[in-house]
Parts: structure tokens; C-alpha cells; sequence
């Protein structure tokens, strides 16, 4: 999430999740501390892109990598993560049991299901909110040009709006700075969500809000 795309959030109202890896975190603590205080989820994303999981030959070595993003993103937010999404997405055999012993409320690796759905490791219990799947990010569809990124999102948007008549749906956009946090892309982001806040019943959510909800919901029934 660029810095456009952190004004257009402040005038929309709308609060969002922060993917971020701990290199990141410890080369630009001031970017992240910035997100926290407009009220954004700060979540990692694993140490750097350089190594995927599923390359390590032991899940000791993933784990340090996770525990490295986890301290350098609480001591540049603030606060200890509470969501993890591999790089990819492409976890390893290892990444959800590590994710739920680490202490994490939510992943977002797998996109199997429309909806959030609770994952019990080993007795932790763990809410898969799925990245993208259902929606896009910025990649999928800036190369339709920002005027048909804007009526991709929004038409996408209206199947789902339907859908929830039935059930509850779960609709996704994620941004990457160095792509959709541009000006122009920026601008269909802000053009989106004031389409998409004009339709009543709508919840704008972080990953982590997501989450608590579900474990609540399952707490309580």
C-alpha cells in the first residue's frame, strides 16, 4: 500500500490490512509506524521474498525467519502481528502449524473457500481469510487500464453484492505499492470503494477484524 493509496484510505473512511515483510520493517520502520497510527492492521509477510517456504529444508529455518519479520515488525509498529500470509502465496508442509504456534489469529495463504473459515491446529484454532480469492489485486487487472480496472472491480463487486442476498461473501483487493499504489491506480481504488460504499450493508474490514469475528462466532456456538 502506497502513500496515495493511504490518503485515498483517510477520505474513504476505510481502514486495511498491511502485508508487510520484515525487511521491510526494519529498512522502513517510519512507513509502518505511519499505518498503525491511521488505524491499519500491520501483518507480516514473512522476513523478504527471496526465499519462498517451501524451498527451506526444515521447518526450524522457516520458523526463525517468521520470528525475525515478527520482531522487526512489532518494534517498527509497535505491536506483535497477529496475521501471516507466505510470500506467494506459497507456504510450506510447515507454515500453518508454525502459524498457529506462533501465535497468529489469521492466515492467508489458501484460497479454497468464499468465506472465512476456522482451521483447528493441533488444538490452536487459526481463521483462513484466502488472499484475492474471491476479488483481485492491482496486478490482475491494471492491465486493462484504469478504466476497465475500475468496471472489473465494480462489476466483480455486484456478483457478490447479489450473492450475499443468499450467503455471506467475503470480497478482496489487495494493492501492492509499487503497482497499484501509483496515482492513476490509486484513483480507481478511491472511485471503487465510494461505488462500493454506496451499496448498504457492506462491512470494510482488516483481515484481523475478520478474524475475531469468526472466532467469536464459534466461541459463542
Amino acid at each position: 500500500m502506497g502513500f496515495s493509496d493511504c490518503w485515498v484510505l483517510d477520505r474513504c473512511g476505510v481502514k486495511a490490512t498491511v502485508i508487510t515483510s520484515g525487511l521491510v520493517a526494519e529498512l522502513f520502520p517510519d512507513t509502518l509506524k505511519e499505518a498503525k497510527r491511521r488505524g491499519h492492521e500491520v501483518a507480516s509477510h514473512h522476513w523478504d521474498q527471496s526465499v519462498h517456504p517451501y524451498e527451506y529444508k526444515t521447518a526450524e529455518e522457516e520458523r526463525e525467519a517468521i520470528l525475525k519479520s515478527i520482531a522487526a515488525i512489532e518494534k517498527a509498529a509497535g505491536e506483535r502481528p497477529l496475521g501471516y500470509m507466505s510470500p506467494g502465496p506459497r507456504p510450506s508442509p510447515y507454515t500453518l502449524k508454525l502459524s498457529a504456534s506462533l501465535g497468529f489469529k489469521w492466515n492467508g495463504d489458501y484460497g479454497d473457500s468464499d468465506v472465512p473459515y476456522i482451521i483447528d491446529v493441533a488444538g490452536n484454532r487459526l481463521v483462513s481469510v484466502g488472499y484475492v480469492r474471491p476479488a483481485y489485486s492491482d496486478n490482475d487487472i491494471l492491465t486493462l487500464g484504469l478504466a476497465g480496472a475500475l468496471e472489473q472491480l465494480k462489476d466483480e463487486f455486484d456478483a457478490h453484492y447479489e450473492e450475499a442476498e443468499r450467503h455471506p461473501m467475503k470480497f478482496r483487493y489487495a494493492v501492492h505499492n509499487f503497482n497499484g499504489g501509483r496515482p492513476g491506480a490509486a484513483k480507481v481504488l478511491e472511485n471503487f470503494l465510494q461505488y462500493v460504499k454506496s451499496h448498504p450493508g457492506v462491512w470494510f474490514c482488516r483481515c484481523i477484524d475478520i478474524a475475531q469475528y469468526w472466532l467469536e462466532q464459534a466461541k459463542a456456538g
